[in-house]
């Protein structure tokens, strides 16, 4: 009776093969019926060791409907720098059944929740192995017991730097940020040899009740860019010309959308002149509107970003330059391309009456084969442009450029 027992299991369970290779095969083709997977990253203001919940869009790019069973957990891999950990996320289950079905040309949103490690802070990189090249970038701020040490609530022996005790007494620095770039060029004439710094400031602080309660309002900053021409060439070393550019914008939050990873739009007031007198003194003012879409893959590590900027000239000095307007035009295109911790190609394109102009910028980190810990960036510009400075703004500049950056 025994043998015979044994005999039926094992008939009973080859028979089940089938169906559990077929269970097994429909698992594992079920994304690839023409369902592509998109990332929303969690919410803004993120602490590390809380909950947090995103949503992945599956969209059926086919035209007839699709059957789709939802996962009730993912294995998330999310990496911060040199820091990768494993979590899991699990489905919000009332926000959905476990099989749906998702028409031609429509999809789908499913929601999450996970646990952010107490330890992972910065830019963190999200991405989800059964969904192969579907990731998301996210900023995850410190965590209550490391907000403390923020504040100042932090034990003697971490005190022992002159920044560390600067910091207690400038707790609004955390709000300063690089805004251009920032980077010493020295032209293959270097009569033609450039820099530039640039700074922006957050006008409110984003863990206090009004912006908890209104957080658009994290977008309002002030800005200052400072562009300098600098003639090497000259035994005196003079500045040409230098741009002093005040600027009020507000920056919107990130527009979810399931085609790319970032969009947000940038609108504002800038003020430029050269704070020179008499016949050199040049000034304008412009009001502009620029809408910014990134596309990044936490995979590869490849960005792309699109910038169109379009302006209007506000109080212009019609007394100096009356017609920069002919010399720049009313619009600019930003381009940028490459790896976060790699090669970098950025460029701007503007039209106007008198000609186009355009500004070639590649950047790579020293610290990356040459100098390990040297943190800048190689760069190289040329240049072909109308009304680069104030100053000449009717003269073109075509120059070649070579030196650092710290910001790019």
């Amino acid at each position: 009776m025994e043998e015979r027992s044994i005999k039926q299991k094992a008939k009973g369970f080859f028979m089940r093969v089938p169906i559990i290779l077929v269970i097994v095969l429909y698992g594992a083709i079920s994304y690839a019926s023409g369902i592509e997977m998109v990332i929303e990253p969690p919410r803004e203001n993120l602490r590390a060791g809380e909950v947090t919940e995103f949503a992945v869009y599956f969209c059926n790019s086919g035209h007839a409907s699709s059957e789709l069973r939802v996962p009730a957990r993912i294995s998330c891999r999310l990496r911060a720098g040199a820091e990768s950990l494993e979590v899991t996320a699990y489905r919000v289950r009332s926000t959905v059944e476990d099989t749906v079905t998702i028409c031609g040309g429509c999809f789908r949103k499913i929601r999450y929740k996970l646990s952010l490690p107490p330890a992972m802070t910065g830019t963190v990189t999200m991405g989800i192995p059964c969904f192969e090249g579907t990731s998301a970038v996210f900023a995850v701020g410190p965590g209550p017991s490391q907000q403390a040490s923020r504040r100042g609530d932090v034990e003697p022996k971490k005190l022992e730097t002159m920044d560390s005790l600067y910091e207690l007494y400038q707790p609004y620095m955390r709000n300063i940020m690089p805004y251009e770039p920032m980077y010493f060029l020295v032209g293959t004439d270097p009569k033609k040899s450039k820099f530039q710094i640039s700074l922006k400031y957050r006008l409110f602080d984003p863990e206090k009740t009004l912006t908890q309660e209104h957080p658009w309002m994290k977008g309002f900053h002030f800005a200052y860019t400072q562009t300098s021409f600098w003639d090497l060439k000259s035994a005196s070393k003079p500045f040409e010309d230098t741009s002093y550019k005040p600027e009020f914008f507000f920056l919107s939050p990130n527009i979810r959308n399931p085609w790319t990873t970032g969009l947000f739009v940038k609108g504002g007031f800038q003020h430029e002149s050269n704070g020179r007198g008499g016949d050199a003194s040049r000034s304008t003012n412009y009001l502009y509107v620029t809408p910014i879409s990134i596309a990044y893959s936490g995979n590869s590590g490849l960005g792309v970003m699109v910038a169109p900027k379009i302006w209007a000239y506000i109080d212009n000095d019609d007394h100096t330059n009356p017609d920069l307007k002919d010399y720049r035009g009313y619009f600019d295109l930003e381009t940028k391309i490459g790896k976060a911790d790699g090669l970098v190609l950025g460029s701007h394109f503007r039209w106007a009456e008198k000609g186009a102009s355009v500004e070639l910028d590649l950047t790579y980190p020293l610290g990356r084969y040459v100098f390990k810990d040297l943190n800048l960036y190689f760069q190289a510009q040329y240049v072909n442009a109308l009304g680069e400075s104030l100053l000449n703004f009717r003269d073109r500049t075509r120059a070649l450029r070579l030196g650092v950056a710290i910001v790019r």
